[in-house]
């Protein structure tokens, strides 16, 4: 059988009330006995008082007092003892023979005695005629007095416990309110919700709670938000590899490929199927949540290489808009980058520069070292040497306001999508993350007095081994 209550203010208001009323009964009882007590003191008290006060009275005035006592049941019983044993009053208990002796020995006398059941105070004192006079008061009067007060008491302690019972249902209230609308708050969070406003206490441990949910909220934001971002570059990115592929299919399937370029095809098409294994792998880390942004692993990169692959996997594409696709880079031009990352970025690139180049126009992709070089090794001279990748195209161009709103997620998609083509309105944005990752920077260059309409360059640091380095992607 389940004892506490389940819920925390019921478990609260069951200990308020469980403490109260075991505080109630132990202070009950201790009172009780202090009151008790002091009943029985006072009694005595007043029992001794009044012996010494008929015991100095003369003997003919303490007699007619005697004598004249009143016969009530809760009042004093007087007996006067005369030097030669008569006894003057009705008081059975003086009549027992242990106090007979005590009182025969003329001195004060402060007990206790027990007759027939009943329980006398006595209090006795030597008269100045000799004598001894004796006070007696059955103990039955006092607890009746003391009853009185225990009820008294009773009352008191019974508004004490309603005044807990109360003060332990407000308390759990103001303790559990918070907590139940934290709880709710919570339960949005593990919906889904996002920026939830959390209850404020002042209560140091709910605040504790709250403070915890509010990390966790941003710590949920920030991490969903950075792998809906790498879920969306990847699903852009998907897309260059499966155009490529499929454009080459189609061209074999339609027998537009001949014998003679058929080996150059397959290797394309096997180079972007590996491109698209690295993508799955991508995925792959985001499902295991392992990253939440693009691993990049930096070395040595042949860019003459990367950028025939990338030319060769949209020659198909730029052939079937009547755009003339160029590749101008000088050969063993090695940087320290991601040959994997870097297609990446040149893809976003040359897709956007071959959607908005109109028929018989161009797009060229080039590279080349900014500053001296070792010819003979291919490192900077001075360790500050970086190599330039530039796209550019015959398109219908950007203007200041475009070139500085460019990387900024769906910009330029938004402010052209009724006039020009457009895509998504992630690609320059992710190119521009990708970049970073990289170490290198990405612009777009002015165009004014040039035969381009739109001109995006990428700067990667040269590779700084002392000896020649090239690798494929």
């Amino acid at each position: 059988m389940r004892l506490l209550p389940r819920t925390l203010a019921g478990r609260i208001v069951f200990t308020t009330v469980a403490v109260a009323l075991v505080a109630a009964v132990v202070a009950g009882a201790v009172s009780l006995g202090l009151v008790r007590a002091a009943s029985l003191s006072d009694a005595r008290t007043e029992a001794s008082t009044l012996a010494e006060e008929l015991a100095a009275l003369p003997e003919a005035q303490l007699e007619q007092r005697v004598e004249g006592q009143s016969a009530g049941g809760n009042s004093p019983k007087i007996a006067l003892i005369a030097s030669d044993g008569s006894v003057t009053g009705t008081i059975g208990v003086v009549l027992r023979p242990r106090v007979r002796q005590r009182l025969a020995q003329n001195s004060p006398l402060s007990t206790t005695v027990v007759l027939d059941g009943r329980r006398f105070i006595v209090e006795a004192r030597p008269t100045v005629s000799g004598g001894t006079v004796v006070v007696a008061r059955t103990q039955t009067s006092v607890d009746s007095a003391a009853s009185r007060v225990t009820g008294q008491l009773l009352i008191a302690l019974a508004i004490g416990l309603a005044v807990a019972i109360v003060a332990g249902i407000l308390l759990a209230g103001a303790v559990s309110r918070p907590l139940s609308r934290t709880a709710a708050a919570a339960r949005r969070l593990a919906r889904g919700d996002r920026n939830v406003e959390l209850p404020r206490t002042g209560t140091a441990e709910v605040s504790d709670v709250v403070g915890a949910l509010d990390e966790l909220d941003e710590a949920l934001s920030v991490s969903e938000a950075r792998q809906r971002e790498f879920l969306l570059s990847i699903s852009h990115d998907l897309r260059t590899p499966l155009t490529a592929l499929r454009g080459y299919a189609e061209a074999l399937a339609d027998g537009v490929v001949d014998a003679q370029n058929s080996r150059e095809v397959g290797a394309t098409m096997l180079t972007e199927t590996r491109r698209l294994d690295r993508f799955v792998a991508d995925l792959l880390e985001l499902a295991r949540l392992e990253a939440h942004d693009f691993t990049a692993e930096l070395g040595p990169v042949d860019i003459a290489i990367v950028l025939r692959e990338a030319v060769a996997a949209w020659s198909a594409v730029a052939a079937a808009g009547g755009v003339e696709l160029r590749c101008d880079a000088a050969p063993e031009i090695v940087a320290n980058t991601d040959a994997h990352r870097l297609r990446q970025i040149i893809d976003g690139l040359l897709e956007n520069a071959l959607r908005v180049t109109p028929a018989d126009g161009v797009v060229e992709i080039g590279a080349h070292v900014q500053g001296a070089v070792d010819a003979d090794r291919w490192r900077p001279a001075g360790g500050s040497n970086r190599i330039a990748i530039t796209v550019s195209d015959t398109g219908a161009g950007l203007t200041p306001e475009d070139r500085q709103d460019a990387f900024v997620r769906g910009a330029l998609h938004d402010r052209y999508r009724q006039t020009r083509a457009v895509g998504t309105g992630l690609g320059l944005s992710i190119a521009q993350r990708l970049i970073t990752r990289l170490g290198g920077t990405l612009q777009a260059l002015d165009t004014a007095n040039t035969p381009w309409g739109a001109s995006f360059q990428v700067e990667l640091p040269c590779w700084t081994s002392p000896s020649a380095s090239s690798t494929t992607p």
